[in-house]
């Protein structure tokens, strides 16, 4: 009946579509426009058919159509070919461009899902269009070989490049014609030269490699000045092909007589020039565009990963790929990023990262770095480009959080490419690198420099290594020295950069050990901030301008104070709060803004150059007395001591928040503290941080997120102390959190892991509760591999059941979420209660396409005691299906069935591959399951029911394999009764002897005595 009722769909001429794909409307708009034109020029020869259709072409909309039409017709009738293009030239009264228009859409819309045939005819209009002289070809022939980089299937991109390259190889004379700077040239170069590295390991395609090499060498040595369009990309380019003896000699002359090559252009000069934002896109296909924009500018962060998963699976799953992620990085970093830059850069700087571990080589990771620093290494801030080097910024900072050893390698990459890239060259690129920082920081980009180069995350030697390389971001100590006694301040203060307090600034620790003033002075002499701006006392001056006379005198003292004396700064602090609650009237908006701004700039040499808390931290009274001794915690020490009936803890929470506005690590800061009082028994503390969250208008366990993403961003050893403390005191919202676990389960080493797993085995915390676990197992089968491993580890050392995760089995697919099926392996493996009717649904739910149930069942029957239960429901379901006549899985549209839904044939079909896979092993635990009574009587009746007749013809295999265990059964039940009558036998008549035995025994006593 469907059959009928479905409307039989014409066949594409054009593209490969499977039954359930519809045609494309651009296909139907073509083929009705050839429709049209077969209609009026059938049977008609050429010159007919050209007269009728030019009087049909008057209107601007039917010669549309006939364009169409005709193209459709080259494409789709190659023994026509020839005619269709004949009179389209005749037709081609707009100079081609509406028929050019027509391949450019196909070009971008038809072509990867195009028919063989029809690729070869586009080779063939491309042909003839060339030889034509058709005008502009050219800029259409650069959106033909754009496909080539969409990373599909190897045979078919060579056959594209070789069509290509046979073209430009007959037809010198028509590229030497070409206008000047035509963007067909640099374009062909940047493709064939990826290419031609790409396919040096593979011999089938030694004969391609030799044309794109003699197009790539004709074009440098006729159309060089051509080629330079591309700039510093030019550079780029001819480092891959440098090896080659025909490249070779192009640098030889690059190198030492440019003058041959046409003008007297240098590498120096190339270096220098960026390359034009159009000829980068042209690295991947029209499609990857897209989908790249779509991800910069509507993607959000935390909703990234089905996309990026959905891009790597659909144009890099390709062993064959070749260094397309290399060129994917160089494109990314000049497409846009949508209507909100700072989002976009985010994505950007995610999607570059994701990369690098993607990479099949180490040669390949090397390409991507240095196609992502290249602008760096060529910054003249004379022609701009400051928008080429901000990604790789963000990338870096983004690794610095996410893989901190691809992020040292990055470094370590930046300065060792500064020495070896071009020794010649090594003081300008030197240069260069230390230019880009310093935009960076001129435009407050960057924010601190702290927050790379002295970040904890990168090794000692590699921070070295970049202070020593990059000379020019850091001033000599005695200059500073000289500095600092200028301006009237002592050595033992450092003044801050005029750089705003934001989130990206905050420092990277809470505190630091106890040092020597030398120690203290050499540590922050190296520093870039000292080189720019007012000093932190001139900007609270400027800003006490407009601070109530009141306030203005406490703020003068403490600003004073030298930072060294944390005595008197705390007495100056508690003398400011005074003054604030004597005079809260005084206090509006504006007023808790000003002074939320003094004090941040007061504090911000607490808060930024402070180390991570050293490992193996431990916070006993001493320590967090020393630590705490500094104004900040003075203020949150108030706060936590002031009870909620008191009107000034309104004003301190609303000073604390607007600083959170301004500095992100205030709001961890307060929560290290609330933490130090744990082990009081009142909440005081606690209740501090949640009227905070309150005050600020964010739910209390994404303020928790976010202070911890910070926080590990800035000391990594202070996250982890205060992951026990948020799942003890906020339990409730901690334990149903996604964010929270993802953050942990992408965040945790191995050290911590170890530490979270005590607190749990001493029962100071929990991770996972009933009601919420299933969201968050749900969500973590998109992590990383790593991050669903350490998720894992806890879950195991939890002792979460199985139980828990039964509704998440039906929705394992292998391999997509191979980490989750390995673990539930593990969870069966080590299940310590017996199987129940739940499970064995879920498991049998699943459709039959992977071995995932089979393993389980395999696992559950190991103990003989699950066994016997799992034979036991199994033989139940199977009658209760048979009596409900739940046969065959539910296609109707009017019944959807449930995920736990289980039909007979499913259940047939695990079991028989059960029997196909687990039988005739040296355990022969699955013919002792298959042969257990309960799992036969039901096999017996599933032969008697009438209803099951065709499953068992389906199945017989199966139904033949448990009759034989059943009649072997029986054999074994037979022969055991024999053995054991005879037994019996043996054992009576043993025992009529020994009985004899004993009574002749007894008589013969007898006689003896008588």
């Amino acid at each position: 009946m469907e059959l009928c009722n479905t409307r039989v769909k014409r066949l594409s001429k054009l593209l490969n579509l499977s039954i359930f794909e519809q045609r494309d409307e651009l296909e139907e708009k073509l083929e009705n426009g050839f429709n049209m034109v077969q209609n009026r020029t059938n049977g008609l020869s050429e010159k007919e058919s050209y007269d009728v259709l030019l009087q049909m072409a008057g209107e601007t909309k039917v010669f549309e159509s006939i364009t169409g039409g005709l193209l459709y017709g080259l494409l789709t009738e190659p023994q026509n070919a020839q005619k269709y293009f004949s009179i389209m030239s005749l037709l081609a009264r707009d100079g081609w461009f509406c028929a050019l228009c027509n391949v450019n859409m196909i070009l971008f819309e038809l072509y990867p899902r195009m028919r063989p045939e029809v690729r070869e005819q586009i080779v063939y209009f491309f042909r003839e269009a060339i030889k034509s002289n058709v005008p502009k070809i050219d800029n259409v022939l650069i959106n033909y070989l754009r496909n080539a980089n969409e990373g599909s299937d190897l045979k078919e991109t060579c056959a594209l490049l070789s069509a290509v390259a046979g073209m430009l190889n007959d037809h010198h004379a028509w590229l030497s014609e070409l206008k000047p700077k035509a963007s067909l040239i640099p374009v062909t170069l940047l493709t064939f030269t990826r290419f031609i590295c790409d396919l040096s390991s593979f011999n089938a395609f030694e004969s391609l490699r030799t044309q794109m090499v003699n197009v790539c060498h004709w074009l440098l040595t006729e159309r060089f000045v051509d080629c330079a369009q591309l700039g510093r990309d030019l550079i780029l380019a001819l480092m891959r092909v440098s090896k080659i003896p025909q490249f070779t000699i192009i640098w030889r002359q690059l190198l030492y007589n440019p003058n041959k090559l046409g003008l007297n252009i240098s590498v120096e000069e190339l270096m220098s020039r960026m390359c034009p934002h159009t000829f980068p896109l042209y690295r991947i296909s029209v499609a990857m565009q897209r989908k790249l924009e779509f991800i910069f500018a509507k993607v959000k962060p935390g909703t990234h990963e089905r996309h990026l998963d959905w891009f790597k699976k659909q144009y890099l799953s390709n062993p064959e790929a070749g260094s397309l992620r290399s060129e994917l990085v160089r494109c990314a970093i000049f497409l846009s990023c949508g209507e909100t830059p700072q989002v976009g850069q985010e994505m950007k700087a995610v999607f570059i990262a994701s990369m690098f571990p993607q990479t099949s080589s180490i040669m390949e990771q090397q390409w991507c770095k240095l196609h992502l620093l290249w602008d760096w290494f060529c910054y003249d801030p004379a022609t701009g480009g400051h928008i080429l080097i901000e990604p790789a910024f963000h990338v870096l900072r983004h690794l610095l959080h996410v893989q901190p050893l691809l992020a040292n390698s990055l470094v370590d990459f930046m300065i060792r490419m500064s020495y070896e890239l071009h020794p010649q060259l090594q003081q300008r690129i030197t240069t260069s690198v230390t230019n880009s920082f310093k935009f960076l920081i001129d435009h407050n980009i960057l924010g601190s420099p702290s927050v790379i180069f002295d970040n904890p995350v990168l090794q000692k030697n590699v921070r070295e290594n970049f202070r020593d390389t990059f000379r020019g971001l850091f001033r000599p100590l005695q200059a500073i020295q000289t500095h600092l006694s200028s301006v009237g301040i002592e050595p033992g203060e450092m003044p801050i950069s005029d750089v705003e307090i934001a989130p990206s600034e905050t420092g990277s620790a809470i505190t630091e050990d106890v040092v020597s003033m030398d120690s203290s002075l050499v540590e922050d002499s190296g520093s870039v901030d000292e080189e720019f701006g007012l000093s932190c006392e001139e900007k609270v001056m400027t800003l006490l301008a407009a601070v109530k006379e009141e306030f203005r005198e406490p703020i003068e003292n403490l600003s004073s104070v030298k930072n060294s004396d944390s005595d008197m700064r705390c007495e100056m602090m508690q003398k400011l709060l005074s003054s604030i609650f004597d005079n809260d009237e005084l206090l509006d908006e504006e007023q808790i803004e000003l002074l939320s701004e003094c004090l941040l700039l007061i504090f911000r040499k607490d808060i930024r150059n402070r180390k991570p808390l050293s490992e193996g931290f431990l916070d006993t009274p001493e320590v967090l007395e020393e630590m705490f001794n500094q104004p900040l915690y003075v203020i949150f020490r108030n706060l936590c001591l002031t009870p909620d009936s008191d009107a000034t803890r309104q004003l301190l929470l609303s000073l604390i928040a607007e600083m959170c506005e301004k500095c992100s690590s205030i709001s961890y800061l307060l929560l290290f503290f609330t933490s130090s009082n744990r082990r009081d028994q009142n909440d005081t503390a606690v209740a501090a941080y949640t009227d905070l969250c309150r005050l600020l208008d964010n739910p209390l366990i994404q303020q928790i997120v976010s202070d911890l993403q910070q926080c590990h961003i800035d000391d990594y050893v202070l996250f982890a102390h205060l992951i026990p403390y948020v799942y003890e005191k906020f339990a409730t919202e901690a334990m149903g959190s996604v964010e929270l676990m993802k953050l942990l389960a992408h965040s945790l080493d191995g050290r911590q892991i170890a530490d979270l797993i005590g607190e749990m085995v001493r029962e100071n915390i929990s991770f996972f509760r009933k009601d919420s676990f299933l969201p968050i197992v749900s969500a973590s089968l998109t992590w990383e591999t790593t991050a669903q491993f350490i998720f894992w580890q806890l879950v195991h050392a939890e002792g979460v059941p199985v139980d828990w995760i039964l509704q998440v089995i039906s929705k394992l697919q292998y391999p997509k979420h191979s980490e989750a099926i390995a673990q539930v392996y593990i969870m069966l493996q080590r299940m310590d209660r017996e199987p129940n009717m739940g499970l064995i649904r879920n498991l049998l739910s699943r459709t039959p396409s992977d071995m995932f149930t089979v393993n389980c069942l395999k696992l559950l029957i190991k103990d003989p005691d699950y066994a016997a239960r799992v034979a036991e429901l199994l033989s139940n379901l199977i009658d209760k299906l048979i009596q409900s006549g739940d046969l065959l899985p539910i296609h109707s549209k009017g019944k959807r069935p449930t995920q736990r839904y289980v039909c007979l044939d499913q259940l047939f079909s695990h079991l028989d591959k059960f029997r196909q896979s687990c039988l005739s092993k040296d355990s022969h635990m699955a013919e002792a399951f298959l042969a257990r009574p309960t799992l036969q009587e039901a096999f017996t009746a599933a032969r008697a029911a009438e209803k099951v007749s065709s499953l068992r013809i389906r199945y017989s295999e199966l139904f033949a394999v448990m009759e034989i265990l059943s009649d072997d059964n029986a054999q074994s039940a037979r022969s055991l009764r024999r053995t054991k009558t005879s037994k019996r036998i043996t054992d009576v008549s043993d025992e009529e002897s020994k009985n004899s035995k004993r009574k002749r025994q007894k008589l013969i006593v007898d006689s003896d005595s008588d």
